[in-house]
């Protein structure tokens, strides 16, 4: 005889070569067996697609029990704790904002072209000198500590080549006398040469001390020109171009 057992649902019947998917219809309606419920036969769970196949003895014990849902209630609510305290913990705990009051200013360094540059006239066919004087001034910020690199630079060069065979410019920076002129006295590095094959030099320097406004200076030059050329191809054009350069000083 096989015993089915189901709840507090008993029966022991004469079920021998049926298979348990026969016993479970069997038996569905009058122990009201839902579909979930998991088939044990002697004690092992038996897979629900194995139940077709598998027949019964005639001393076994097929037992029907329903999976218990409370521990996957008890994980939900679990969960669902962690979830409002972390996001309390979170928000409330280990977050802050700090305003670090940081105070917006302009360009660290301002250059201008001078007034009244060099001049000279320049004759075709002539070998002659250039005259010295200030090209541009540069002034760093008050409260900008750091080094600047300065570029200084022939920007027409594709218009001088047609009016003059040499062109030398001698070019240094200078420190401010304390009356808006170049100090003499006072250069800052060493004077560089501008030239239709190098029409580019830099100057490195160092603010911290220096006296300002800083002087980019014409210190003199030389050039040859050809006999003609077309007009205003003499006229030099200089850029000057202000980068910083290293980190500020504490």
């Amino acid at each position: 005889m096989v015993k089915v057992i189901y709840g507090e649902h008993s029966r022991q019947a004469d079920l021998a070569g049926k298979s348990v998917a026969e016993v479970r219809e069997l038996y569905e309606s009058e122990f009201n067996i839902p579909d979930q419920a998991q088939a044990s036969l002697n004690g092992k769970q038996l897979k629900r697609e194995l139940e077709t196949e598998t027949k019964l003895g005639g001393e076994d014990k097929l037992s029907f029990e329903e999976k218990s849902r409370m521990g996957l209630v008890l994980l939900g609510a679990l969960l669902l704790t962690l979830a409002i305290t972390g996001g309390l913990f979170v928000y409330t705990t280990t977050t802050a904002t700090v305003s670090l009051g940081l105070t917006g200013r302009g360009e660290f360094a301002t250059v201008g072209n001078v007034t009244a540059p060099p001049t000279w006239v320049v004759w075709g066919h002539y070998k002659g000198k250039m005259d010295s004087g200030d090209l541009f001034e540069i002034d760093p910020d008050t409260a900008y500590t750091g080094d600047l690199s300065v570029m200084v630079m022939i920007a027409n060069a594709y218009d001088l080549v047609e009016a003059y065979r040499v062109l030398v410019m001698k070019v240094s920076l200078y420190e401010d006398n304390g009356s808006g002129s170049a100090n003499k006295s006072a250069r800052i590095g060493d004077s560089q040469y501008l030239s239709l094959g190098k029409g580019e030099v830099t100057f490195d320097f160092e603010t911290a001390g220096a006296q300002t406004p800083i002087h980019v200076y014409l210190d003199g030059g030389f050039y040859n020109t050809f006999h003609s050329w077309d007009t205003d191809k003499e006229d030099i054009t200089l850029l000057c171009d202000v980068i910083q350069k290293g980190a500020m000083a504490p």
